[in-house]
């Protein structure tokens, strides 16, 4: 069994999960500590966990199969990764799916988990950003002073964004 776990920042439209709904599962879950790590106001995670269960409406309405813990079960108090345990556990998972995750501390916590269980982390390349993580790499590889500035202007230039049919800034130069 296949599994593909979506973290509530990575809902993204159902076409980047084209290519694994045949032969994975998809787990979610509303987790205390992802919701209390920081101080966050009431309504933001209203809102959070409310885009996430409109998220999921979704994937099952498109025939994912779908594993959804709630704030109302009996777990949700458990760590996310005893969560997945349960699911690797049950479904007997021996693949695992995603997107990139973002918050690189979440990040090595579960690859170090992943490693211990010995799954396979098929790690998939966000769409949340116009760049991947070795295009970034590229760029700092190949710059001896490294500037945000130079690099998005590279990314405009390459991608045409906020650019003139002319090549040139819309709304004029573009500031070092």
């Amino acid at each position: 069994m296949k599994l593909f776990f979506i973290l509530g920042n990575q809902l993204f439209p159902i076409k980047y999960l084209d290519r694994f709904k045949k032969d994975h599962l998809f787990f979610m879950a509303e987790d205390k500590g992802l919701c209390t790590y920081e101080k966050h106001h009431k309504q933001k995670i209203l809102l959070f966990l409310s885009s996430m269960r409109s998220y999921a409406d979704g994937l099952r309405k498109n025939k994912l199969k779908l594993d959804y813990f709630k704030i109302e079960d009996k777990e949700f108090n458990d760590d996310y990764l005893k969560k997945l345990k349960k699911i690797i556990t049950q479904k007997k998972v021996k693949e695992i799916s995603s997107f990139e995750v973002e918050d690189k501390f979440f990040e090595k916590k579960i690859s170090q988990f992943l490693k211990k269980e010995k799954i396979h982390w098929n790690i998939v390349q966000t769409p949340m950003f116009l760049n991947s993580r070795a295009e970034f790499k590229n760029y700092l590889s190949k710059s001896k002073k490294p500037f945000m500035a130079t690099f998005y202007k590279d990314v405009r230039k390459k991608s045409g964004i906020l650019m003139g049919s002319d090549g040139n800034p819309i709304g004029g130069e573009m500031e070092l």
